[in-house]
């Protein structure tokens, strides 16, 4: 029983966390996907990564388990950004972290 113990603990112990926000990029958003179907929101930038370890790289994702107070909140700051132009900063997993089947954003400032 111990041995199994420590085994299992071995192993959470060790894995990766999937959900971790470790990479930033800056750029002027290209457009903003909003679905009546979805919670989510899409995004691309002008300068959209060509790719991604784990996910779809054409839009960036605000996963619709975020509560809606916040994401109404990332939309709002990204819909500003958008139509003046403005450089943001992006924080988003850059190592498989998917939202939606795309890159997961966890900060837009």
């Amino acid at each position: 029983m111990q041995k199994v113990l420590r085994t299992t603990l071995f192993l959470v112990i060790s894995m990766p966390s999937l959900s971790a926000y470790d990479s930033n990029m800056q750029g002027k958003i290209a457009a903003v996907l909003t679905y009546a179907d979805g919670d989510y929101i899409l995004f691309s930038m002008e300068n959209q990564p060509d790719s991604h370890p784990g996910c779809l790289a054409d839009y960036f994702s605000i996963d619709a388990a975020i509560p809606a107070q916040r994401r109404q909140q990332l939309l709002s700051r990204l819909l500003l950004a958008y139509a003046k132009g403005e450089v943001v900063n992006i924080g988003y997993g850059g190592q498989g972290d998917c939202s939606n089947g795309r890159i997961r954003v966890h900060r837009v400032g």
